[in-house]
């Protein structure tokens, strides 16, 4: 009689702690807010984009690894960093990596009842990204209606030539009614707000079936955008058991999570990263120059 309530109970607490993380539609901006007009880049330069699904940035081999990946960039290429996963702490573990200062921002998706930690988004780069163009997406459901929240990120930078390059950080649903989805990628593609602007658009998207990848690549299409083709491209991180969920709601761990769009901008080069021992995602790694206006 005694044991009986405990099922019920653990189930209530899962419930409770999965409805009070909740947080706000606020953007935290990091490092230095306003930039010299020199400091904005050319488009003769090219730049590097790191897109990575950091898995809550918890292992001590993370540091290592994002210090290589800084280490291989030439001196004079820009970079850009788009975290997701990442916790309010990651900031401050990498801030320090790169040879120059960070500056960026990071947007919050859900935080631990009690604890004022929080999980969500990040994106930072040694370029301008100002507070003004910094918008947080909110997902139009939780996972799960009641398990955590995802939330995407707008930054812009601006360019020498007057311009803005448009950058979108995304973390897909996962466990939702396939019209919710859509819905979701809606509201991203939203956020670009010039149609003739350059834009990247990467990220987390959760693309673990065909018909996911699908309304992905039509939302892309729609919004004037085409995928960065990577030359080695990964697998979804799922367990390779799960395989059999193919049968019911076509799951397929072929298909790489992780992916990068854009508009107006050369792609020079996009890989993934061989391996990873701090996360289940790799990293993909674009070399890219903005395209001078038409």
């Amino acid at each position: 009689m005694f044991f009986r309530p405990i099922p019920a109970i653990l189930s209530s607490l899962l419930v409770l702690s999965a409805v009070s993380c909740v947080s706000t539609n606020e953007v935290s901006s990091l490092g230095e807010r306003s930039f010299p007009v020199s400091s904005k880049p050319s488009l003769d330069s090219p730049s590097h984009f790191i897109c990575w699904n950091v898995h809550k940035a918890g292992d001590e081999e993370f540091t290592r690894e994002v210090k290589s990946m800084l280490a291989s960039i030439p001196k004079e290429d820009g970079v850009i960093l788009c975290m997701q996963e990442v916790r309010s702490t990651t900031y401050d573990l990498i801030k320090g990596l790169h040879r120059e200062k960070v500056f960026g921002h990071y947007a919050s998706s859900w935080r631990r009842p009690f604890s004022g930690l929080s999980t969500g988004v990040l994106t930072i780069g040694n370029q301008p990204l100002p507070a003004s163009e910094a918008v947080s997406i909110r997902a139009p459901h939780r996972e799960l209606y009641v398990a955590s929240p995802k939330v995407s990120l707008r930054t812009g930078m601006p360019l020498a030539d007057g311009r803005t390059l448009e950058i979108i950080n995304c973390h897909g649903l996962n466990f939702v009614p396939k019209s919710v989805f859509p819905k979701q990628l809606d509201r991203i593609f939203a956020e670009l707000r010039d149609p003739d602007s350059p834009a990247i658009v990467c990220g987390d998207f959760n693309v673990w079936s065909g018909e996911r990848l699908r309304i992905l690549n039509e939302k892309a299409r729609e919004a004037g955008l085409a995928e960065a083709k990577t030359r080695n491209p990964g697998t979804s991180p799922a367990p390779k058991w799960l395989r059999g969920l193919k049968r019911f709601n076509g799951f397929d761990p072929g298909i790489p999570l992780d992916r990068i769009y854009t508009r107006g901008i050369d792609v020079l080069d996009c890989r993934s990263e061989g391996s990873s021992q701090s996360s289940d995602h790799l990293p993909l790694l674009l070399r890219f120059k903005v395209m001078d206006a038409l």
